[in-house]
């Protein structure tokens, strides 16, 4: 009898072949009091654990980035960065000498203390980092009992073609020997999308499922799989019609990749003759390659957080040479820089607001813009290294979650302050800067003709916008079915801010997950978007559909769902739009 277990879908693909359930060994970290006299010598064996723990990561990470990629070995690296993270290193010495306890303890002590402070982020892919912060942990723990950390890979054959991996969690380290090894697909009980492992496994293209819960004890050894990574479905033990079903899609798959290879050189021009730009959204540099390797025309939104989650906050010179190798990357593609979007209720040491509080509701609280302009020292560093930055290649700066015109007033003052500093220590910057904002809130999208004074484009970051209209977390189960691209509110919405940047002659981009998903890149045309900034993976997908799409007959379409929105009977509108190219 087949069992579908169901998770997070996290990388797509098909995999088919039978499973390996990963034993991965289990600490039990218990609390001992120690000596006053035994202190420095606990303290020593704790950082004595931290150095093995790093030299093992750089090994690691330097043997998967010549196997796998630079992609890989850098978000191995991210976990030897966290291993200097002040929260971890300085704060469990310090509970090692104040409570007279065991390190293995005092780390866990620091770890539950972040993990609650990561549980209550509203941003998924920060929230995710507690994981990476769990994962650190335990392999420092694991080199204080001196026990093994590759037992989950012990009794595994050297070649897993045919293999899906059964884990309660993987690393990424895991993960990349996993793909050195041909592994067909993956299903964890924990991680997700955003985690360094699900990031890991969609570059890599390797099919995944995360967050199935019981699947370690619900799935058997040995046992026939079918995954579907699309759509977050497992199935055991699959009847004769699954098993059909999925091997055409597989060869549909495979033939769907070709296609894709061949239009790789071609531009974004829809039938009908209009050039459509597509963008990447990035962070770091394996992202830039991948962006240039397909294709993309530029980086729409290039992410500065992962800079403030190292502990202390970066300097402007550490920030210039981040920017700057994204710009040597890019080889005089534009770059679109976004300022720090964080909330003050994050847990990293960059955040030394002197009025900090934790947020009631962190979606509603102080973060993004708002946290920057009362931290104006912070920001004024990262506004004076994109500045410097513009100077090195085409740079564009973008305000994530503007509210009010004051806002960005204050921006642009602070920005006409900054050349003088620049200029009296003789660095040069582009005096025309383009500065955009990112339209996330309902308010900002209502007063686009008022914000586009000050701006020169806009970037419509879609998960948050949809987020806050629909007054539903897309991750909350009990409510996840209200996050509706097709809401015709939502649509409506849309349709106002493309029409309001129009007018105003400034760009407008969408640079939300629904920018890299094929199935809506259709809709977004028809609604008059011409800029889409999107994952680097997915590059190819949305520019096959801009190829194969009449602008014009999608526009009539939506045009005619619009009279018949409130029609029950009517067909969904993604469904018309579609219908409305055959043909073609």
């Amino acid at each position: 009898m087949t069992l579908a277990l169901t998770g997070q879908p996290v990388a797509r693909g098909i995999a088919i072949g039978h499973s390996h359930v990963a034993e991965h060994n289990e600490l039990d970290i218990v609390e001992y009091r120690i000596g006053p006299d035994e202190v420095d010598v606990e303290v020593r064996r704790f950082r004595s654990a931290i150095d093995a723990a790093r030299d093992q990561l750089e090994d690691l990470a330097a043997r998967v980035t010549e196997s796998v990629g630079m992609g890989a070995g850098e978000i191995i690296q991210t976990h030897v960065m966290m291993l200097g993270d002040s929260r971890l290193r300085d704060s469990t010495e310090d509970h090692i000498r104040q409570k007279l306890c065991n390190a293995e303890w005092a780390i866990q002590v620091q770890l539950e203390q972040l993990l609650a402070e990561f549980r209550s982020l509203d941003d998924d892919y920060i929230r995710s980092r507690g994981e990476d912060i769990t994962q650190v942990v335990r392999l420092v723990q694991s080199k204080l009992n001196e026990a093994t950390t590759d037992k989950p890979f012990e009794n595994m054959p050297d070649r897993l073609a045919e293999t899906l991996v059964i884990a309660t969690e993987l690393t990424p380290g895991e993960l990349a020997i996993l793909h050195e090894r041909g592994v067909a697909g993956i299903v964890t009980e924990h991680g997700g999308p955003t985690s360094h492992a699900g990031i890991l496994a969609s570059s890599l293209g390797i099919p995944a499922v995360m967050g199935v819960q019981g699947a370690q004890s619900l799935l058997q050894e040995g046992e026939t799989l079918v995954l579907d990574g699309g759509l977050g479905v497992v199935y055991a033990d699959p009847d004769e019609a699954i098993r059909s079903h999925y091997q055409q899609v597989q060869r549909d798959t495979r033939r769907f990749k070709n296609s894709l290879e061949a239009i790789r050189d071609l531009p974004a021009v829809s039938l009908d003759g209009l050039q459509v730009e597509l963008q990447a959204n990035a962070e770091r540099p394996a992202d830039l390659e991948r962006a240039r390797m397909d294709g993309a025309s530029g980086i729409g939104l290039f992410r500065t957080e992962f800079l403030y989650l190292q502990g202390a906050p970066p300097d402007e010179d550490a920030q210039l040479a981040e920017f700057a190798t994204a710009l040597k990357l890019l080889d005089g593609l534009p770059l679109t820089i976004r300022t720090l979007d964080m909330g003050a209720d994050k847990p990293s040491d960059s955040f030394a607001v002197s009025h900090w509080r934790r947020a009631a509701n962190p979606a509603l609280g102080l973060r993004a813009i708002r946290l920057c302009l009362r931290d104006t020292d912070l920001f004024k560093a990262q506004l004076r290294a994109i500045l410097r930055a513009s100077a090195l290649g085409p740079v564009r700066c973008l305000i994530p979650m503007l509210t009010t015109v004051q806002e960005i007033r204050i921006v642009h003052m602070l920005l006409d302050e900054a050349p003088e500093e620049l200029t009296e220590r003789g660095q040069a910057y582009d005096k025309r800067m383009p500065v955009g904002g990112m339209i996330e809130v309902p308010a900002a999208a209502m007063s686009i003709a008022d914000l586009g004074r000050y701006l020169d484009f806009i970037s419509v970051g879609t998960n948050d916008l949809l987020q806050y209209t629909l007054a539903a977390d897309r991750v909350d189960e009990q409510v996840a079915h209200l996050y509706d691209f097709q809401h015709p509110g939502v649509v409506r919405l849309l349709r106002f801010i493309f029409r309001e940047a129009r007018e105003l002659q400034i760009p407008a981009t969408v640079c939300g997950e629904i920018a890299g998903d094929w199935h809506y890149t259709r809709l977004l045309l028809a609604l008059g978007l011409q800029e889409f900034s999107m994952h680097p993976g997915r590059l190819l997908e949305v520019k096959k559909i801009v190829r194969e799409t009449d602008i014009p007959k999608a526009k009539a379409a939506l045009s005619r769902w619009f009279n018949s929105a409130a029609d029950p009977a009517a067909p969904p509108l993604l469904q018309l739009i579609d219908e409305s190219q055959r043909g073609h």
